[in-house]
């Protein structure tokens, strides 16, 4: 009995004693150089589950006893630790923010995976969430615009929904895709321009196929890694956001206001062409007498630029909610957003509405995780037609005037002025683009820890694309004599893309004293399943009913099926020692369906370094320099982005008329189907130093990259008595030498005043090395070529003929020059020099952002400009008055090699300009040099000390934003802006007719979290 009461009063007194050890301690968390509060820093006591978060003021409490660890850790500053003393009752730290503590940044890895960035062989660089929606765009890929060095990102035009071209490092094949891979929470997907930017946490740019060995094919352009935000435990959070931005033209192509429209001189009411007379302020008839015997009149004077008011000023609105939160065993984030675009283009519209649920549950050593987005995106927008149409008429057309085409006669098709280009107005009506997209990304996530040095993870991915399509045109029947009937057309077309996308990763991590050691090694799996269908009628019975069985004659009509299937095994092995000092190898095989079975398994290893020389030397370490690394890596990764599936099978397509008559029959394929294809391969070097100066304050990357694409895949034409006309074939060869280099640093650093300087450059030195066979040169597309010694987009033109010193030779009698009927290589339309500025400045809650782009170096063609000289509205046709001129430094060339000065003036006339201007494409290549501020943010967010009298608000700010405020361009450039791309694909400096002017963003955001 004496033995269970003494037991019972030890234990009672241990409980007593435990009890009176543990406590409840407060603190605040501030950043250690604003003294700004730290909201939702985790605050865990080491080897409990004891966690806490602080609040909008950076407070928060905690149950500890003494001697207990805390850790305190953020997404934005560095992991730091306070040790629970018997007299702590308070505590106050401050934080460092992580991009100022280069040795202890966390970035997102391949595979979705967070390293320590000391450990990365390779370049890389992350956007955070507030760099990347500083502008507020709706694609998240023009949120990275000029802000990492090596990665160029081109809008198509100014659409409500534009294309983008993305490109990291240069372009390694001809054939096949040269933009970077997206992956999306670990799982990678084929685009991400549907993707909230605000639900994006960051994004950090793996450079390079080094960076992304493990991802085989698919990673020989680059990562994109994508984290997308999730819950914390802790209190839970409501935000609330509106952006307004409107939108207007910036700049048009510059035209003649001189003369008027006619011929040879004179005024001709229906001529759309301006080469009549000089504008003399009279009023002149246009068009013909209407049945009510009245007539169109306008003032013959040319508008500042009437082209203006063809365009509306557009508006874009997003709206977004999110609610998040979570506990020590599950975390949630919830959001939806809105988004309507009104476009600059009359009846131009584009809605997208999204929402995404991110939700994780530990279950033991289980933890699972779970993200699904969809997004339901509508665009209703019009063909390029209508702007074509503009920019050809002449420059006194008052457009607010015939804007109402359907009740204003003279507006009408019927009496419209010219019978060759109609009025856009009607255009933008009649011709209609409308597609609906549906996209569903989402995937699961199982890790199992099984013990303290091996993890399991289970990840696959779905990611599913519904669309669908009609284009129309409709029926119009003039009454008029002299026009063209519009028969009307209507196509649906509906297209279904599906991928699946799963990894099994086994995760060692296991340390021998100094040394470290992580094996990591994998299977993926990949089906990707594409289906397309289209039917289509072009003679229309009845107008406006818009359906194929409303039609006259055969329907036109297609369908396809496409698979694609890929399985491989990977690994990645670092070894470390003492934490400076780290050997990476990679290793991937891949199996492709795209390929013949005896060829399409190959593999490609990797090997990197870094090497931490301030730890290793601690000497090193002064106020100057604070952290120093050096890293290099090798790679040779296949890439198969050039093969479409079925490309080497011999296939049959049914022809009409086969063998006579209307009776069905199937021929040969023209392209031979090459069995011995292999998979074109990318052999990369990198190197570079990553350095921090003065406590921080100033961070210098630099890297030099080198690749080298052979055997890549080429089209190629085939001699005809094979009974082939072209061939796959592996004989391409390209090579990229790359320096890039980024400064960041802060200028001024106080307690509640920072301004930050951040720079980034690159320059690319790329080159073809080999074509096939003996081809010098291949034509591409357009003037755009192939040539060996020269960069990959290079521009061939036709010129005048000219003396050693470039003076154009003429024909003695006529004095009109003399053109060569040779190409000559005009540069590249690739930018080879891009520098990104960024710059910030906060000051007791106001913020300044502003991100600059500058690109040199390339060239631009506007196609547009040969119209608008046939037309007679281009500034080139006015340089002489339209009177007699010799030509300026011709030359005639009298006997051979011997030159003397041209005094014989030729006409200035339209048939001058028409036949030895337009034709000649030197005339309108210009520099395609140009520096544009990019994005503009003015911002205030309210103190917390103000918000803290209330309990419903807990953030607020508002800001001011704009984006391409201005642009400056070579002062050659009087056409469009040469960022803008053709098509897509590795097309670039070519400037279509179809493309719509720049346009500046201005407007300004609202956000209130509670």
């Amino acid at each position: 009995m004496f033995r269970k009461l003494l037991f019972l009063i030890v234990l009672f007194s241990s409980v007593v004693v435990s009890s009176a050890q543990q406590r409840v301690i407060s603190g605040q968390l501030k950043d250690d150089n604003t003294g700004t509060p730290v909201e939702n820093a985790s605050i865990a006591v080491r080897g409990t589950a004891v966690t806490a978060l602080s609040d909008t003021e950076g407070r928060f409490t905690i149950a500890v006893q003494n001697g207990q660890v805390l850790e305190i850790s953020h997404i934005s500053y560095a992991t730091a630790e306070f040790v629970v003393r018997p007299e702590t009752k308070t505590i106050t730290l401050g934080l460092v923010s992580a991009n100022k503590q280069l040795s202890e940044i966390v970035v997102t890895g391949v595979l979705g995976i967070k390293r320590a960035a000391r450990e990365l062989a390779t370049s890389s660089q992350e956007v955070g969430n507030a760099e990347l929606n500083q502008g507020k765009p709706v694609n998240p890929i023009l949120g990275l615009a000029s802000k990492v060095a090596g990665l160029r990102i081109n809008m198509f035009d100014s659409k409500v929904d534009p294309d983008v071209q993305v490109n990291l490092r240069g372009i390694r094949s001809h054939s096949g895709d040269n933009s970077p891979l997206y992956v999306v929470d670990g799982t990678p997907v084929p685009e991400i321009n549907r993707i909230n930017p605000n639900d994006i946490e960051s994004i950090n740019v793996l450079k390079g196929a080094n960076a992304a060995a493990v991802y085989g094919s698919e990673g020989v352009n680059g990562v994109l890694m994508i984290t997308t935000k999730k819950g914390k435990a802790g209190r839970q959070k409501i935000a609330v956001s509106n952006t307004t931005l409107f939108e207007n033209i910036m700049r048009l192509p510059e035209q003649q206001t001189v003369y008027g429209n006619g011929v040879n001189g004179t005024y001709n009411p229906t001529e759309y062409r301006s080469w009549g007379p000089a504008y003399d302020g009279s009023l002149k008839a246009v068009g013909t007498v209407l049945p009510d015997g009245s007539q169109w009149e306008v003032p013959y004077t040319a508008a500042k630029d009437s082209r203006k008011d063809f365009f509306n000023t557009g508006a874009t609105t997003q709206t977004d909610i999110s609610f998040s939160g979570g506990d020590e065993v599950s975390t949630f984030f919830l959001s939806a957003q809105n988004v309507l675009t009104k476009g600059i283009i009359e009846g131009d519209k584009n809605s997208r509405t999204g929402v995404r649920f991110n939700a994780s549950r530990k279950f033991g050593k289980l933890t699972a995780l779970f993200n699904v987005n969809y997004v339901y995106n509508r665009n209703d927008v019009t063909p390029s037609e209508p702007w074509s149409t503009v920019y050809r008429h002449p420059a006194h057309i008052p457009y607010n005037e015939i804007r109402d085409w359907e009740n204003v006669p003279y507006a009408n098709p019927n009496y419209w002025y010219s019978t060759n280009q109609p009025n856009p107005y009607f255009n933008a009506a009649n011709q209609r683009t409308l597609t609906n997209q549906q996209t569903l990304n989402a995937n699961v996530e199982l890790n199992y820890q099984f013990t303290s040095w091996f993890s399991a993870i289970y990840r696959v991915g779905l990611y599913n694309r519904n669309e669908q399509t009609r284009n129309t045109t409709g029926k119009f029947t003039y009454t008029t004599p002299g026009r063209t009937n519009i028969a009307g057309s209507v196509t649906d077309g509906s297209g279904d893309f599906r991928r699946i996308n799963s990894d099994l990763i086994l995760n060692f991590n296991k340390d021998f004293g100094k040394f470290s050691t992580r094996l990591l090694v994998g299977n993926n799996l990949r089906t990707d399943d594409t289906k397309t269908n289209s039917i289509g009628a072009s003679a229309l019975v009845v107008p406006g009913i818009f359906n194929p069985g409303n039609s006259t004659g055969q329907l036109s009509g297609s369908s396809a099926i496409t698979q694609y299937r890929q399985t491989a095994v990977y690994g990645e092995f670092t070894a470390g020692y003492d934490n400076y000092l780290f050997v990476t190898l990679t290793g991937r095989n891949e199996w492709v369906s795209v390929l013949n079975p005896d060829n399409r398994s190959y593999f490609y290893p990797g090997v990197g370094a870094t090497f931490i020389f301030t730890d290793a030397f601690p000497g090193l370490k002064n106020n100057v320099l604070g952290f120093g690394k050096l890293f290099a890596s090798y790679n040779r990764t296949g890439n198969v982005n050039g093969i479409s599936p079925y490309a080497l099978n011999n296939t049959y397509s049914q022809t009409n008329g086969f063998p006579f008559g209307t009776l069905p029959g199937f021929a040969l394929g023209t392209n031979y189907p090459n069995f011995n294809m292999k998979p074109e391969f990318v052999t990369s070097y990198e190197a570079g130093a990553q350095l921090g100066f003065f406590n921080n304050r100033l961070n210098v990357d630099l890297t030099y990259a080198y690749s080298l694409s052979t055997d890549g895949i080429i089209q190629t034409d085939i001699p005809g008595s094979t009974g082939y006309a072209t061939a796959l074939v592996n004989a391409f060869e390209v090579s990229n030498n790359i320096y890039e280099v980024g400064v960041s640093g802060d200028v001024i650093r106080k307690r509640s005043l920072r301004w930050n300087v951040g720079v980034t450059m690159y320059y690319m030195d790329n080159k073809v090395q080999k074509i096939y066979g003996e081809l010098d040169a291949l034509h591409t597309f357009r003037q755009n070529y192939v040539v060996i010694g020269s960069p990959y987009n290079t521009f061939m033109f036709y010129d005048y003929k000219r003396d050693p010193n470039g003076n154009i030779i003429v024909n003695g009698t006529t004095g009109l020059p003399v053109s060569t009927t040779e190409l000559y290589n005009a540069g590249t339309g690739t930018p080879p020099w891009q520098l990104g500025l960024h710059t910030s400045f906060d000051f007791k809650g106001f913020h300044i952002g502003a991100q600059f782009d500058y690109r040199l170096g390339a060239v631009v063609y506007s196609e547009a400009a040969n119209r608008m000289i046939q037309d007679g509205t281009s500034p080139l046709t006015i340089a002489y008055d339209r009177q007699p001129f010799v030509i300026p430094g011709s030359v005639v060339e009298t006997e051979a090699g011997k030159f003397e000065a041209n005094t014989v003036p030729v006409a200035g006339d339209r048939a001058y300009f028409t036949s030895y201007v337009g034709p000649v494409q030197s005339n309108y290549a210009v520099s395609a040099n140009f520096f544009k501020l990019r994005e503009l943010q003015i911002g205030y967010n309210l103190p917390a000390s103000l918000l803290s009298k209330q309990k419903l608000v807990k953030t607020a700010g508002i800001a001011l934003i704009g984006r391409n405020l201005f642009s400056i361009w070579h002062s050659d450039n009087i056409y469009n802006d040469p960022e803008f791309v053709y098509a897509g694909g590795s097309s670039e400096g070519y400037l279509s007719w179809r493309h719509l002017p720049p346009t500046r963003m201005f407007g300004f955001s609202v956000n209130v979290g509670f």
